[in-house]
């Protein structure tokens, strides 16, 4: 499956090919027609000449005979050598560390050929694109990072997809990563790298004291990749990335990609969140579904220098108690409550030029220890983003319709449910774990499986007690839930080791549902994956793991 045009127009794309030949157009149009036609009539004479000379003449005709046929020879030569440096490289690429891995290489349906992984180099308009996201070296996060990497794969997500680890503390890490990803994932496609960083769990605060937060990685993570990753830099003379129109989409090792992200979005159900129109209050201004986006009357929009675009978080307007963190001044410390709403109440994916994001991370990393001093919670790296987008006047657009994570209803932060609460309940589980196709049913661009999941007395998942083992031959997979959750007919879920059951609206039910079916289902398909690719006819195939009754 090779990845189609979106149907971005070349006109308002400013990262497509350029048209060029300016100059030489406008020449050609002020030369008169009769000129271009003598001109041409000229040469025809002068072609003609030649022919004749050398057609009356053996002795030139044999020298020009010989002269093509020996061009001809030295090209095939050429082009004989270069397919055999490229196959060559392509061997060496794909067997780097891992040659028993190749021998056992199998064709599966979600296996790249290596036109189609050609053909993916870039996005719609030749645009280049570069996804990113952020670990740290544990035996947890590989494991993420592969299944990362696997929902990429599947849905011929163009671009590169590098995974940034942070905090390889000893060679035994380092070398386990490396490993892994030579093994296991740079086979995959010629697209897909690593990048190791410092630790940056721990950091400096201005008064010189220690700080541990381990989603400093995050923001330090990627400034450390845009200033030395491959294919990356920074300008000495501009501090500014050499390639500043690249696309970034940063994303969690904790989200599975269902659509490509290419920093450009149309389709007519994503629902793009705008400021209030002249005859609105304030008071609605906030989450009013809308198909407008920067171009009057069209359902779309375009990633460009100054026009980022994020999912839309509930944290609000929230961030702004801290933004006094930017200095005096700043102009995050003057953005009211609606255009934080609007405009910073954002969250991963974030998709920004790589000019705008480095902008971002600069600030992001000056800002984030000052703010998880202030409010030492997991969302300070959150508040962090956002003072620094605020603070560069970098608003985003925000998609209220990208991903999906949190069930409950009635958000503070508008989500990609209407995908899911318009599927017929008793099916939603059976195209969740079987399907996840968004040409059957309309799908947000991204599942993030952050929360603990369950319906019922036993259907459940989180992520938190997955084997870290269960992308190998010997683990088994997951068990399946009953095909019937998300029917209506489990309004109640029984967490794990506990006798009281929590009561389910019918609509967090199916929500519940589909997060749990889908995360098994994909999960299992990828681990079906590695045992095919990897394994012996002895792989464990067994459906037996009950993440239910894992102990915590």
């Amino acid at each position: 499956m090779v990845f189609i045009n979106t149907g971005s127009r070349r006109d308002v794309n400013p990262y497509s090919s350029r048209g060029g030949g300016i100059l030489s157009s406008r020449l050609f149009r002020a030369i008169s027609p009769k000129v271009l036609g003598a001109l041409s009539a000229v040469v025809a004479i002068w072609l003609l000449a030649i022919a004749l000379v050398v057609r009356e003449n053996p002795e030139i005709k044999k020298e020009v005979l010989s002269d093509i046929a020996r061009e001809e020879a030295l090209l095939k030569g050429k082009l004989r050598r270069g397919r055999m440096r490229a196959k060559e490289w392509l061997r060496n690429r794909l067997d780097e560390g891992a040659p028993e891995v190749i021998a056992k290489q199998k064709q599966h349906e979600w296996d790249l050929t290596q036109l189609e992984d050609l053909a993916l180099r870039t996005g719609p308009d030749d645009t280049p694109i570069h996804m990113v996201f952020s670990t740290d070296c544990s035996p947890y996060q590989h494991w993420q990072a592969y299944q990362f990497f696997l929902s990429a794969l599947r849905i011929r997500q163009p671009g590169r997809i590098t995974q940034i680890a942070s905090g390889c503390t000893t060679q035994e890490e380092t070398k386990a990563i490396r490993k892994w990803f030579a093994e296991h994932i740079a086979p995959l496609s010629l697209r897909f790298g690593l990048h190791l960083t410092p630790h940056f769990s721990s950091v400096k605060d201005e008064s010189g004291n220690t700080v541990e937060y381990e989603f400093f990685n995050k923001p330090f993570g990627l400034k450390h990749w845009m200033q030395h990753g491959e294919g990356m830099g920074i300008d000495p003379s501009t501090q500014q990335p050499w390639k500043h129109d690249t696309i970034i989409a940063l994303l969690d090792p904790d989200q599975v990609l269902i659509k490509p992200i290419t920093g450009y979005v149309s389709s007519p159900d994503d629902i793009f969140r705008r400021a209030p129109s002249d005859n609105e209050s304030q008071t609605f201004a906030h989450n009013v579904d809308s198909p407008l986006s920067y171009q009057e009357d069209e359902p779309h929009f375009l990633v460009r220098h100054g026009h980022p675009l994020a999912q839309e978080y509930g944290m609000r307007d929230s961030w702004r108690k801290y933004a006094s963190v930017a200095g005096p001044g700043s102009p995050a410390t003057s953005v009211s409550s609606n255009e934080a709403l609007v405009s910073y109440a954002v969250g991963p994916p974030y998709v920004a030029t790589a000019l705008d994001i480095y902008t971002i991370a600069v600030g992001w990393c000056e800002f984030v220890p000052k703010v998880h001093k202030l409010f030492p919670q997991l969302m300070a790296e959150m508040y962090a983003y956002s003072i620094s987008a605020a603070h560069n006047r970098l608003p985003h657009q925000l998609v209220a319709s990208y991903m999906i994570s949190d069930t409950v209803e009635d958000q503070a932060g508008g989500e990609g449910w209407q995908f899911i609460d318009a599927i017929p309940g008793d099916e939603v589980c059976s195209f969740a774990l079987n399907s996840l196709d968004a040409d059957i049913h309309p799908l947000p661009a991204v599942l993030h499986f952050c929360h603990r999941y369950g319906v019922g007395d036993h259907a459940f998942f989180t992520k938190k007690k997955l084997p870290k083992d269960f992308f190998s031959c010997e683990s088994p997979l997951l068990e399946e839930p009953a095909m019937d959750i998300g029917s209506g007919k489990y309004l109640y879920k029984k967490p794990p080791f506990r006798d009281d059951k929590v009561q389910l609206s019918a609509v967090v039910e199916k929500r519940e549902a589909f997060m749990i079916c889908s995360s098994i289902g994909f999960l299992n398909e990828a681990a079906l994956f590695f045992k095919y690719r990897h394994c012996d006819d002895d792989a464990n195939l067994k459906k037996e793991i009950s993440l239910h009754d894992l102990p915590e």
